[in-house]
């Protein structure tokens, strides 16, 4: 789940289609396109147009319902803001429907011969916006990504939001969510780690730490903070952005307000190889990503100027494997991805621990169902727990197949990262730290986990 508020006044760029002059926040520029305007008839009109995946959210301002538009993929600038009355195109935008069929049932809806001229502006508006899955999207995000890739560094995303900007503020944030989680381990009477200690893996949220920051630093506590030879972290994170891609590698080093983590370069270029075409096609879904950043802040907090290095790796979900009703280990490139990680840590060598950066359930109305009850609030927590018994025991097929047993019924967060991180590095028996269910004010709730395999 993303911690980004779709609401956040600072977003520039808001455009209304169709409809009023009301916006949600009027001292953003805005356009706003009526309905009937002329707005042409482009040669490039896609003949049967897809709506993108993005995120809806429905809002109400001085009385009317609003949708505003986000991007997962951060190509659209700014955040669109349509018209409620816009959502009945909206969902007829699925690839299956020509432009002309579309006109043609809303003209018989009507009985209004101006329709068909509305609807055509409005998809052409659409694709304008880039909210189409078409080829200006494509040459849109291809420009993006081309630019992104030589960057050197990641610069942070949500600083200033989720957590402190400035150094000292966010240096006093961390320490208070790691003394929440020393907390947490007393009262459960789990040990004290060495300060030398080095596990073989760590499964942590990437929920916002205002909400899991204790939750994240009790995974963080089993790393000891004097590590006696440089480390290597390799994190697996949620992908949130990733369409249809299984992994995005990235060479960047992540900034934040406590300094630079670097990337082990020459980790990922190893990976890269072995890869095979096109490795760094997912890259840009690092850039706005905040599942990795939360943990680089807690590596950096807890390991201070110890020398250490990251490998940021997004991995898309496993939706398709469960819609199709098979194993991840019958997918080829699951399976060449976790030889590839293998390889790299072996002709690499070195200290090298593994995070699975991970939320579990994501459910109630923001996520698309009713609002929880204790009866539902206990079956989730019993599903995540059987889920996190099989990860406990190291076992990845176990932690694939108690999800897919329900397929997914509860939306867990990190399918992929948990079952790879199983994969790649065997870490075999391993601790449950905590489990936490989060409550969001609409009756919401997102389940999270801390887990350590010595």
């Amino acid at each position: 789940m993303s911690p980004d508020d779709p609401k956040d006044p600072s977003r520039p760029g808001r455009i209304i289609l169709p409809g009023s002059a009301s916006t949600p926040h009027a001292e953003a520029p805005r356009i706003v396109i009526p309905p009937g305007v002329s707005l042409g008839e482009p040669d490039d009109l896609p003949e049967h147009p897809r709506l993108r995946p993005l995120m809806l959210m429905p809002v109400t301002d001085k009385g009317r319902e609003l949708l505003i538009v986000s991007d997962p993929l951060g190509v659209i600038p700014g955040q669109p803001v349509l018209g409620i009355e816009a959502l009945g195109i909206l969902q007829l935008l699925d690839g299956s429907v020509s432009v002309n069929d579309i006109t043609a049932e809303l003209m018989r809806e009507s009985r209004d011969i101006r329709i068909g001229h509305m609807v055509r502006g409005f998809i052409r508006q659409l694709d304008d916006l880039l909210m189409l899955d078409s080829p200006k999207f494509q040459a849109a995000w291809r420009e993006l990504r081309d630019a992104y890739h030589p960057l050197e560094v990641r610069a942070a995303a949500l600083e200033g939001h989720s957590y402190p900007a400035e150094r000292e503020a966010l240096g006093a944030f961390l320490d208070s969510t790691f003394t929440q989680a020393e907390r947490l381990r007393a009262a459960a009477g789990e040990p004290v780690a060495a300060e030398n200690a080095r596990p073989r893996a760590l499964l942590a949220p990437h929920l916002d730490p205002r909400r899991a920051g204790a939750t994240i630093a009790r995974a963080y506590l089993e790393l000891g903070p004097k590590q006696e030879a440089p480390l290597r972290v390799v994190v697996l994170g949620t992908g949130h952005s990733l369409q249809g891609d299984r992994f995005g590698l990235t060479r960047k080093h992540y900034q934040t307000p406590l300094g630079k983590l670097e990337c082990d370069t020459a980790f990922v270029d190893t990976l890269a190889a072995a890869l095979g075409e096109d490795p760094y096609r997912a890259e840009l879904a690092h850039r706005d990503e905040h599942s990795i950043e939360f943990q680089a802040l807690y590596l950096q907090n807890r390991l201070g100027s110890r020398p250490v290095k990251i490998v940021p790796i997004l991995c898309g979900g496993f939706s398709a494997l469960l819609d199709q009703g098979i194993s991840a280990r019958e997918d080829e490139q699951v399976e060449r991805f976790v030889a590839a990680l293998r390889d790299a840590e072996r002709k690499h060598g070195g200290a090298t621990v593994y995070v699975g950066a991970i939320d579990l359930s994501h459910v109630g109305p923001r996520f698309g169902a009713p609002k929880l009850d204790a009866h539902t609030r206990a079956e989730v927590e019993e599903k995540d727990r059987a889920a996190l018994a099989a990860a406990q025991q190291g076992d990845a097929e176990g932690w694939f197949q108690a999800i897919a047993g329900h397929d997914d019924s509860t939306h867990i967060c990190g399918v992929a990262p948990t079952y790879l991180l199983l994969r790649a590095c065997e870490p075999g028996a391993g601790r449950l730290l905590r489990y936490q269910q989060s409550d969001e004010p609409d009756g919401s709730m997102v389940s999270t986990a801390a887990m350590v395999w010595p």
